[in-house]
């Protein structure tokens, strides 16, 4: 059972481990994608000479489509960052969570051995002490 219980929460590290990392691969994509629209918005804010009235409207309503998807790109961004954080945070603690599962175990397995050793010194004792007479019990 405790076997089962440090497996299943190694498990549960392993999830967090790939969720991040899955995370933080596509913030880095995000973040990639921000650079290229802020390169889009800088390009559309220079006006060419003899850009005539259309011309001129057309790039004004690129410029605020570009605004606006920009604006829900950053947001998802901040969003990925922030849950990139979270799930670091739950990785730590999982981790830590893991750690003292197997100290416990580690601890639990080193004083059955000290039982088991003490328990033969008891018995190699009683040996060692019981008059020749007596069978060993």
């Amino acid at each position: 059972m405790r076997k089962h219980l440090i497996n299943q929460q190694r498990e549960q590290l392993d999830s967090l481990i790939r969720q991040r990392d899955r995370l933080n691969e596509r913030a880095g994509q995000l973040q990639q994608q921000q650079c290229s629209l802020e390169q889009a918005r800088a390009g559309l804010s220079q006006v060419p000479a003899g850009t005539g009235a259309i011309g001129l409207l057309n790039q004004g309503h690129l410029r605020q489509q570009l605004n606006s998807v920009i604006e829900g790109h950053s947001r998802q961004l901040e969003a990925a960052w922030q849950d990139s954080e979270r799930l670091q945070r739950l990785s730590r603690q999982q981790a830590g969570k893991l750690k003292g599962l197997e100290l416990l175990e580690q601890r639990r397995v080193q004083q059955i051995r000290r039982e088991q050793q003490r328990r033969e010194w008891e018995n190699q004792l009683e040996w060692c002490v019981r008059p020749a007479d007596k069978p060993f019990r």
